[in-house]
């Protein structure tokens, strides 16, 4: 299998734009309460799955200790998440990841709002113990849609630290879109999996398109107030709904970029799906094709 250095096979002119890259929606969220939790494994293990784009949510314990978050829900040390991410770009050299990391977003309930807080500093000092953003973090360029595979290769860096606000050093503001709508993410199943693909239409960007498969629970909505891991058991069985939809309009074969989901590590049928696109673009080397169709076995 090649899920630990798919990159590899990817030709040098690709935009980082134009790939399709498997991503983990709330990256961070494994171990939390099942109400919060929408990935099983860790950052390392996502990794081996072919992830290389992680949305990374923080807040800050009763220790004063960074953690992952969704919500209210407080998870592991971000340090080790910054582990696993050091673990994974040391054992596999030729691969790349896209970080977004950022304070969880304020919440609005009724007339109350809830704020999470991260200390800058505090996460500046584990960004620098951990994966050094001053010799790896990616960032000379202006506009995302700009960089190509072998601009990264080049340069010997290993990431894109994302934050829109720049609150990190070495971080960058890069252009990217995220639809989402209350009743498309909340709807059943099969009407998810057929709706959301009109997203490609509804929202353009010449940034990272960040397309979500995942459902979303919420109250008002047909999945109502249940698990992430229930809608996933549902939504398994048009996971392929959604690729297949991407890989026979060209259109949204042409836009798609990111494909996030939850439980990503459930096996390697989410990402093989994903990662079959690169072939349909045009993205993986020519003598490479087979080598790379075969490994995604």
């Amino acid at each position: 299998m090649i899920y630990t250095n798919w990159m590899s096979f990817i030709k040098d002119d690709v935009r980082l734009t134009r790939l399709v890259i498997p991503g983990a929606h709330n990256a961070g969220s494994y171990g939390m309460s099942a109400m919060a939790e929408c990935q099983k494994d860790n950052l390392f293990v996502q990794f081996e799955h072919g992830i290389r784009q992680y949305c990374l949510r923080l807040n800050t314990n009763r220790r004063g200790e960074i953690v992952l978050a969704h919500g209210i829900t407080k998870g592991d040390l971000f340090e080790n998440a910054l582990k696993d991410i050091k673990k994974s770009l040391d054992m596999y050299p030729d691969e790349f990841i896209l970080l977004d990391i950022r304070e969880y977003y304020p919440q609005k309930f009724g007339p109350i709002t809830l704020t999470y807080k991260a200390d800058k500093n505090k996460v500046d000092a584990l960004l620098e113990k951990y994966i050094q953003p001053e010799k790896y973090a990616f960032c000379d360029f202006e506009h995302i849609n700009d960089v190509t595979v072998g601009d990264i290769r080049k340069s010997g860096k290993r990431y894109i630290l994302i934050n829109e606000n720049e609150d990190y050093k070495f971080s960058k503001s890069c252009e990217q879109i995220l639809p989402w709508e209350k009743n498309v993410n909340g709807a059943k199943a099969k009407e998810f999996a057929n709706e959301t693909l009109r997203f490609f239409d509804d929202y353009k960007t010449d940034g990272l398109y960040w397309f979500q498969t995942q459902q979303t629970p919420n109250l008002g909505t047909q999945v109502g107030v249940t698990t992430p891991a229930r809608l996933d058991d549902d939504l398994v069985n048009y996971f392929d709904t959604i690729i297949n939809g991407i890989a026979t309009t060209p259109r949204y074969l042409e836009r798609s970029n990111i494909i996030a989901g939850d439980f990503m590590t459930r096996d390697y049928s989410k990402s093989r799906a994903i990662l079959k696109l690169n072939l349909l673009k045009g993205n993986v080397k020519p003598e490479l094709e087979k080598e790379y169709e075969e490994g995604l076995v």
